[in-house]
């Protein structure tokens, strides 16, 4: 496992905490500002984080919970891509995946990674915004989607993608740059 993907199951524990344990918020934000004082005062390049890092603990705690509640059908997709190689998925402009086939090794690899352009805030919206494009050949194909986060939703959004990889690679699956399954 990656440091990202490390990072990403901390956020998804912590935000599946913060949706089971009401209290935790409350005990968050008290130990933000506990810690925020404690660098202010015994570190003089941190002297205004007693006011600065508290600021940004309510958006840190929206975004654990909206990630929580996207990051199941995050991994679902990633997974359903990782079969394909020449393909780049990317979710709320956040989440990416980038898969190749390596001709040392003879199999897929997959890279997992935060998107370079990222915001934060595209993880707080209400739907998932899903970006995927497949190299076949020399060409390029685009797949665009808003999908609801509710269950028949998901499956749907999961068909969709599968049908648009399969399609794109069905007739030339070649190692060159196309996709493989």
């Amino acid at each position: 496992m990656t440091d990202i993907e490390k990072q990403w199951e901390n956020y998804m524990e912590l935000g599946e905490r913060l949706v089971k344990e009401k209290r935790l918020r409350e005990e968050f934000e008290k130990e933000i500002k506990a810690f925020s004082f404690f660098l202010s005062e015994t570190n003089k390049d941190f002297y205004y984080n007693s006011t600065y890092l508290p600021h940004y603990s309510m958006q840190f705690l929206h975004f654990l919970e909206c990630f929580y509640k996207k990051y199941k059908l995050v991994k679902r997709l990633f997974q359903l891509s990782s079969c394909y190689s020449g393909v780049s998925l990317i979710i709320d402009r956040y989440w990416q995946q980038e898969s190749k086939w390596d001709d040392e090794e003879e199999k897929i690899v997959v890279i997992n990674k935060v998107y370079s352009f990222s915001d934060k805030n595209t993880v707080c919206d209400e739907k998932l915004l899903v970006e995927c494009s497949a190299l076949c050949e020399t060409k390029r194909f685009m797949y665009h989607s808003k999908a609801e986060i509710i269950e028949s939703e998901e499956l749907k959004e999961l068909k969709n993608l599968k049908e648009f990889l399969d399609f794109k690679t069905s007739s030339k699956n070649r190692k060159s740059g196309g996709i493989k399954k």
